[in-house]
């Protein structure tokens, strides 16, 4: 008796288990079941220049998305400043609390890495035949790291070169369309002068120009691929420093800044493309160049190898994610889908990353729109950029290197003492590797 009742209960105790297993199979598969998914995100542009429409699109996005996937909620938590982003997706990390899907914050890429944060997106690419081919090379390099993609592109960001046409014409200079460093010394060299003749430079040749853009326009690599070693002594960088140095001192100590290009004293400033779209149109152009004539051109560089700086704005999905396949869906279409590229495109500052949305007419017609004209930036020029654009180095320790090497290459310059301190400066980038 005992043992039928004893059998009895088993029985009972496997069939509510069995139709718990059942409810839960039932309810996960359920193709009717809301998910809800979280973003993190911050407010503005990724950029550093004005947006204060950025929540109006990330909201045009999220409804058109949930439009085409009903049983699929996306959630995010408003009013976070982009300088404050990190350190809050930084604490739900660590609270295990972190969104699915993610901006990345600027130079936090190989430390979420390193940190498992970012989730492996090879199986779903490869699962989802997700032809990554469609981005611009370096822009889709930005999340990748030996061959395994862990963040998509939805944002790109050249570096051009901004010019007073102006004072060209005045000195009877023209930009062929491609220029080399050597040729932009030159340009400066006749541009810089006294034009009142009462002793001191008041027009010069160019403002802004860094270290970091005379290495990339001669096509230089500043560290090995692993991050073990540094080249900032070498035959190369030396070469870069040594025009670099030419180039600075034609101002003859005289610190030229980016409010004296304001002033329409100064012939080139590099420029983003996001600032150059922000600041070309009207009414922003009122406030900051109304009294001179200008454009953007392509980066001078000087060799077959030679490239132009570009950060890129990339989305990652949580490693710790319940909800990959809703949230991968989401990730995708916000960085590939054309229609919606062509939003962002339009309503933001940057360029896509997508070379089809890039390539196409619409592109043209919407800078044309914007008052760039006909012969300025055009979706061609700015295609041939990008097409020549670097990814940075995916080292963990990379954003701090850069910032130590920033800091002394930049005191150096300031002391006039670069050739001589090029030595000890790649010695301590070294240590730090």
């Amino acid at each position: 008796m005992i043992n039928m009742i004893k059998s009895h209960q088993k029985t009972i105790v496997i069939w509510i288990i069995s139709l718990a297993c059942f409810s839960s199979f039932i309810y996960w598969n359920n193709p009717e079941r809301v998910i809800t998914i979280t973003l993190g995100t911050y407010v503005g542009s990724p950029w550093d220049v004005p947006d204060p429409t950025s929540y109006k699109l990330l909201d045009r996005i999220i409804k058109n998305f949930e439009k085409e996937n009903p049983t699929i909620k996306v959630k995010y938590e408003p009013g976070i400043a982009k300088s404050d982003y990190s350190s809050w997706l930084s604490e739900l990390i660590v609270q295990g609390k972190q969104p699915d899907v993610f901006v990345v914050p600027d130079d936090d890429f190989n430390l979420l890495l390193s940190t498992g944060a970012l989730d492996n997106l090879n199986r779903l690419v490869k699962e989802d035949r997700f032809n990554t081919n469609i981005f611009f090379d370096s822009a889709i390099d930005a999340g990748v790291v030996n061959h395994e993609v862990y963040a998509l592109p939805f944002s790109s960001n050249p570096v051009m070169m901004c010019v007073n046409m102006d004072i060209l014409k005045k000195e009877g200079i023209t930009i062929p369309d491609h220029w080399t460093i050597e040729e932009f010394y030159d340009m400066c060299n006749k541009i810089t002068k006294d034009t009142d003749h009462d002793g001191v430079l008041d027009q010069f040749g160019v403002c802004d120009y860094t270290w970091k853009d005379v290495i990339a326009g001669y096509g230089i690599s500043l560290f090995n691929e692993e991050g073990t070693k540094s080249y900032f002594n070498s035959s190369k960088v030396k070469k870069a420093f040594a025009m670099l140095s030419k180039i600075t001192h034609l101002n003859k100590n005289i610190k030229v800044s980016s409010e004296d290009f304001d002033k329409g004293k100064v012939a080139f400033m590099p420029m983003t493309l996001a600032q150059y779209r922000t600041y070309k149109p009207y009414p922003y152009r009122v406030a900051k160049y109304s009294t001179f004539s200008w454009n953007c051109r392509s980066m001078p560089t000087s060799t077959s190898n030679a490239a132009y700086q570009m950060k890129t704005a990339l989305i990652g999905l949580s490693s710790r994610s319940n909800h990959k396949q809703s949230a991968w869906k989401f990730l995708k279409m916000v960085c590939s889908d054309p229609d919606v590229q062509q939003l962002i495109l339009e309503q933001s500052q940057g360029a896509s990353p997508v070379r089809e949305v890039m390539n196409d007419s619409f592109t043209d017609n919407l800078f044309k729109r914007n008052g760039f004209g006909p012969s300025e930036l055009t979706a061609q020029r700015i295609n041939t950029i990008m097409e020549q654009t670097i990814a940075y180095p995916k080292f963990k320790k990379y954003a701090r290197v850069m910032e130590v090497a920033d800091y002394l290459v930049t005191l150096s310059l300031a002391n006039n003492s670069l050739d001589a301190d090029l030595s000890q400066i790649h010695q301590n980038v070294q240590k730090l590797l």
